[in-house]
C-alpha cells in the first residue's frame, strides 16, 4: 500500500486534476478569442465593401494608424505581447527566457491579438492560444506551489507544458494534436507526468470549447456555395464529398511529389519569415510605423483581395467546396505568402499555424488543379490533395510531422488516410531539411536570444 501511494504516483494524480483545471480555464479563454475572431471574419468583408469613397478610405486609414499606435504601446509595455508565443514558451521550458507575468500577458495580448488579427493581419491564433494556455498553467502553478519553490520549478513546468497543449487543442478542437505537440515540439521528450497532465488539460480544454461552439471544427463553413452543394459544409461532412476509402497505389508518387513541392516552398518560406523580421530591423522601422505598414495595406487588399486577410480559415472553407480557377489560386497563394511575410515581420501579436495550413491548402489545390487539367486524376481527388497539402506544408515549416498529421486527421475526420498523411509529411520534412529549412519556432527562439526585441 505504501508503494502504491508513492510520491511519484501521488504526483501523477495531482497532475491529472491540476491539468484538468488548467484545461478548463484555457478552454474558456480560447473560446472567447475564437468567438471574437470568428465575428471579425464575418464583419470585415462587410466593412470593406462600404469603403467606396475617398473620404471613407482616409477615415479607415486614420483608424489603422490609431490601431498601429495601440499595438506599439502594447508591445512596448510587455515584450511578451509581440510575436507568436510559441518561441517564448519554448524558451521558458528550456530555461533560456524569463517567465512572463501571466495575468498581464493574458489581458494585454488577448485584446492586442483581437485588434491585430480582427483588423485583417495575416497571422494565426493557434500560437497565441498556446501561449495563453502556458500562462494559465504558470498562473496555477504559482498558486498551488506558492510555498514550495522546488515543486513550482519542476511541476510548474509540467502545468505550463500541459496548458500550452491545451491551447492548441482548444483552438482546433483537436486534443490528440495538443498532446503530441507538447511532446514533439515543446519538450522533445516523453515522460508519464507530461503525458498525464497534457491529456487531462487537452481533453478538458476541448470539452469547454465544444460546450460553447458545439462539434464545430475551425475550418467550418462557407456561405457562398454552388447550388449542387449544401449551404453549410463542415470538414467532417467532407466524407460525403470525398467518398474515398483508400488511395490507389499509383497515387503514392503524386503524394510524394506534393510533399517534395511543399518541402521546397516550406524551407524558403521559413527563411523568408526570419528575413522579413531582419528587414524591418535593418530599415530601423520601429514603433507605430512598423505596424502601420501592414495595417494600411489591409485597406486595398480588403477591397480587392479580401480572401488573404485574417487567419485564413474561411479561405480554406471556400476552396474546399468550390472549384476556384487556377489563375486565381496562384494569385491567392502569392498574396497570402507575401502578406503573411509583411505582417509577421512586424512581430505583431499573432501566430503561424493557421497561415501555414492555409498556404499548404492552396499549394495542394494548385497541385490538384494542375493534375486535373493534365488528366492525371478527376476533380473528385482535389479535396484529398488540399488536405495533404496542409499536412505537408505544416511539416515542412514547423518540422513537427506527427503533430501535423494528427491535427489534420482530427480536423477532417479522414482517419483512413493516416498512412498517406505520414508519407507526404515525411517527404516534406525530409526535403525541407535538405534545403536548409530549420524548425521555425526554434529558429525564432535562436534569433530572439541573439538580439533584444525592438523598442
Amino acid at each position: 500500500m505504501k508503494n502504491f501511494f508513492s510520491t511519484r504516483r501521488l504526483l501523477r494524480v495531482r497532475l491529472f486534476f491540476e491539468g484538468a483545471l488548467v484545461g478548463i480555464f484555457t478552454g474558456a479563454i480560447v473560446a472567447a478569442l475564437r468567438f471574437l475572431l470568428d465575428a471579425a471574419d464575418v464583419w470585415r468583408p462587410i466593412f470593406f465593401s462600404h469603403v467606396n469613397s475617398l473620404g471613407r478610405f482616409f477615415l479607415t486609414a486614420g483608424a489603422m494608424i490609431f490601431l498601429a499606435t495601440i499595438l506599439s504601446k502594447a508591445v512596448k509595455f510587455d515584450s511578451q505581447v509581440a510575436g507568436s508565443g510559441v518561441p517564448q514558451v519554448k524558451g521558458i521550458l528550456q530555461g533560456r527566457a524569463k517567465m512572463f507575468k501571466p495575468l498581464r500577458l493574458l489581458l494585454i495580448k488577448f485584446f492586442a491579438t483581437v485588434l491585430a488579427i480582427g483588423a485583417g493581419l495575416s497571422l494565426g491564433r493557434a500560437g497565441i492560444s498556446v501561449q495563453f494556455g502556458a500562462a494559465v498553467g504558470n498562473f496555477f502553478s504559482k498558486i498551488i506551489y506558492a510555498e514550495k519553490k522546488h515543486h513550482e520549478a519542476v511541476e510548474g513546468n509540467f502545468l505550463l507544458t500541459a496548458g500550452a497543449g491545451a491551447g492548441l487543442a482548444a483552438i482546433f478542437s483537436a486534443p490528440l494534436a495538443g498532446v503530441i505537440f507538447c511532446i514533439e515540439e515543446l519538450r522533445k521528450r516523453f515522460s508519464q507526468e507530461i503525458l498525464i497532465a497534457a491529456v487531462s488539460a487537452a481533453v478538458s480544454a476541448s470539452f469547454v470549447v465544444k460546450i460553447v461552439f458545439g462539434v464545430r471544427p475551425v475550418f467550418e463553413t462557407i456561405t457562398a456555395t454552388p447550388l449542387h452543394l449544401p449551404a453549410v459544409v463542415t470538414l467532417p461532412d467532407l466524407k460525403m464529398l470525398t467518398a474515398i476509402s483508400s488511395a490507389p497505389f499509383k497515387f503514392a508518387a503524386l503524394f510524394i511529389l506534393l510533399g517534395i513541392l511543399c518541402g521546397i516552398i516550406g524551407a524558403f518560406f521559413s527563411k523568408a519569415l526570419i528575413f522579413s523580421l531582419d528587414v524591418y530591423d535593418r530599415l530601423k522601422i520601429f514603433g507605430w510605423k512598423r505596424f502601420a505598414i501592414p495595417l494600411l495595406m489591409i485597406i486595398p487588399l480588403g477591397i480587392k483581395l479580401p480572401q488573404v486577410l485574417g487567419c485564413g480559415n474561411v479561405l480554406v472553407d471556400e476552396i474546399l467546396v468550390t472549384h476556384t480557377a487556377l489563375n486565381l489560386l496562384i494569385i491567392l497563394l502569392a498574396g497570402k505568402i507575401f502578406f503573411t511575410l509583411i505582417c509577421f515581420g512586424t512581430n505583431a501579436p499573432g501566430g503561424l499555424f493557421l497561415p501555414v495550413l492555409v498556404i499548404g491548402a492552396l499549394i495542394g489545390n494548385i497541385f490538384a488543379a494542375a493534375g486535373n487539367s493534365l488528366d492525371f486524376f478527376t476533380a473528385d481527388w482535389m479535396t484529398l490533395f488540399i488536405i495533404f497539402g496542409m499536412a505537408a506544408f505544416f511539416a515542412a515549416v514547423v518540422k513537427a510531422p506527427v503533430t501535423g498529421s494528427i491535427l489534420i486527421l482530427e480536423l477532417t475526420g479522414q482517419f483512413e488516410h493516416l498512412v498517406g498523411l505520414i508519407v507526404v509529411s515525411g517527404a516534406a520534412f525530409l526535403i525541407s531539411d535538405l534545403c536548409g529549412g530549420e524548425p521555425i519556432f526554434s529558429a525564432l527562439l535562436e534569433r530572439s536570444q541573439k538580439k533584444s526585441p525592438p523598442k
